[in-house]
């Protein structure tokens, strides 16, 4: 069954193995406050990189016991990125969690061709899952974060990406549409030409297991009563499950409205990278944290 809430991702992997997350630079007040909570639920066991001291100060205000993290003692945010990175790649954690360092600094230790994360030829970008409060169900989009102008094959990746990640939550065919500002694929408008490309790909069979209808508009994409009042023929019927964005500043925008303007709660996971990785914005809440835990254990192969 799909997951109709955030929440839900708590019972879904109560079933699995316990995941080890590697927190970079943990000297962060919600950070440390979201991984107690994931220990408490028993999905988790914590590795903490960063100022010890700080680190147990933070406990220490909030009544946490220390011993209960793995604490590695690092004040230099870029050293303890590159130390919580060299403990993925010894084997010794599942999940790379940022915490008060920098995203450039980390995706730079990601990046590094030599001690990072990247899976060779793979593509790097970012999927959301939102639960919104005037939504019907749980909404996949990709990509709020990385890529500015994704080019046809990006596009094609992130795809195939939001599509495995959708089946990870239950879904077992997903409908996914290829965001646009329109429906009509002008040729004169390289995203509508995209979104018109990877949906034939769907038709054919070249990408699996899942409904794709692209261009569309976000109201074509979400909303069943604006497609029979514009009298248009989508598989995704307005009951997209997830969407593709064209530029990042569409994703980022929309993200960003979803959380001040809609008070959605929505989970991140990085992808493309030997293993998932989450990078919260540091004024995202202890719960959204922790829902990003929980959706990145998931996604663990």
């Amino acid at each position: 069954m799909p997951l109709k809430r955030l929440e839900d991702l708590f019972e879904l992997i109560k079933t699995m193995p316990k995941r080890r997350v590697v927190v970079a630079c943990a000297q962060e007040e919600n950070t440390i406050l979201s991984v107690r909570d994931a220990i408490k639920l028993n999905f988790a066991k914590v590795t903490l990189v960063g100022d010890e001291t700080l680190i147990k100060e933070i406990c220490l205000k909030n009544d946490i016991d220390p011993s209960i993290f793995r604490i590695i003692d690092e004040p230099d945010d870029l050293m303890a990125g590159k130390k919580a990175i060299a403990l993925i790649k010894q084997g010794k954690g599942d999940v790379l969690m940022k915490g008060l360092i920098s995203t450039d600094k980390l995706l730079k230790c990601i990046l590094n061709k030599e001690d990072g994360l990247m899976i060779p030829g793979a593509i790097l970008t970012h999927i959301s899952i939102a639960e919104i409060p005037n939504h019907r169900k749980l909404l996949l989009f990709s990509d709020a974060a990385f890529i500015p102008r994704p080019s046809i094959d990006q596009k094609i990746a992130m795809t195939g990406y939001i599509i495995e990640t959708a089946r990870k939550i239950g879904i077992e065919r997903p409908k996914v549409a290829i965001i646009s500002f329109s429906e009509k694929a002008n040729p004169k408008i390289k995203e509508a030409v995209d979104g018109l490309i990877i949906s034939k790909m769907g038709e054919q069979g070249l990408i699996k297991h899942a409904d794709i209808d692209g261009p569309l508009s976000i109201d074509l994409a979400i909303d069943p009563v604006s497609v029979k009042t514009k009298g248009v023929k989508s598989c995704v019927q307005g009951d997209a499950d997830c969407l593709v964005f064209p530029f990042l500043e569409v994703g980022n925008v929309f993200f960003k409205s979803l959380t001040y303007f809609a008070k959605a709660e929505i989970a991140t996971y990085i992808v493309g990278t030997q293993v998932p990785i989450i990078i919260s914005s540091r004024v995202d809440t202890e719960k959204s944290k922790l829902y990003s835990i929980a959706f990145n254990c998931l996604m663990c192969k």
